[in-house]
């Protein structure tokens, strides 16, 4: 856990902890009223019995807020990231262990779902997550984002290639036309595929600031199931398969 986020939970702990013992102090110091007439055995008794009570609530109290406190800061982890993260990292990070990571997560996905928001926290691969935008709101809210929108064109052009990654430039401009050689220009230029020399022609992939973009795991396979899930086209590729 880093310096900043140790200092914030210590001094959460530490208000929490004033407060109730703030709130309890009171009702022990009405209890000991009370009982003042009681024999010193009785005393003894009632002062354990108090003090018990008041540590069982300290723990029942914090343990609560401290829960909500670090699914707070999961979700501002993933906020600021700006990419995904998985489990491991978030747990090694926050100190947290993996199982709790796991469950506030999960905990916050349905949370957001809850609360009708324009956000989710979506589940790329088996243990990483995003903070996304649903995909709704994309065509209104993409001008907004840095570079501005990506035309549709380009934005077909770069589907093909992350779903038929490693692909030769010469198969896409048949499958796109001879406007594919701009487009591949244009994603080239804003680091959003990469080519390598094969043959006469190139063969073109996605790049990490792709993946990074749109919220895709960077493992190429990985991302093409993720795509083919999200883009509702998997008994496309069955049919295909079978034909």
């Amino acid at each position: 856990m880093n310096e900043n986020t140790e200092n914030s939970i210590k001094e959460f702990e530490k208000k929490e902890t004033e407060k109730e013992i703030e709130e309890n102090g009171k009702a022990l110091e009405g209890e000991f009223s009370e009982k003042a007439l009681s024999s010193p055995a009785q005393k003894e008794t009632e002062i354990n019995h108090m003090e018990k009570t008041l540590k069982n609530s300290l723990e029942a109290g914090a343990g609560i807020d401290m829960r909500h406190f670090k699914k707070n800061l999961i979700e501002a982890s993933l906020f600021v990231a700006g990419s995904s993260l998985n489990i491991e990292e978030i747990s090694s990070k926050l100190n947290i262990s993996k199982k709790e990571v796991k469950e506030l997560i999960e905990e916050l996905a349905i949370d957001y779902l809850e609360r009708n928001s324009a956000l989710i926290i979506a589940q790329l691969g088996e243990d990483t997550y995003q903070l996304q935008i649903k995909t709704e709101y994309m065509d209104h809210i993409s001008k907004f984002a840095k570079g501005g929108a990506i035309p549709e064109k380009y934005l077909r052009t770069l589907t093909i290639i992350a779903l038929k990654q490693p692909i030769l430039k010469s198969t896409l401009v048949k499958i796109r036309g001879s406007g594919a050689y701009e487009h591949v220009s244009y994603l080239l230029d804003r680091g959003l595929i990469s080519a390598v020399k094969k043959g006469r022609s190139q063969e073109l992939t996605t790049t990490e600031k792709y993946a990074e973009m749109y919220g895709l795991p960077k493992n190429i396979e990985e991302m093409k199931k993720v795509m083919i899930k999200q883009l509702g086209i998997e008994n496309n590729i069955e049919n295909n398969k079978r034909e």
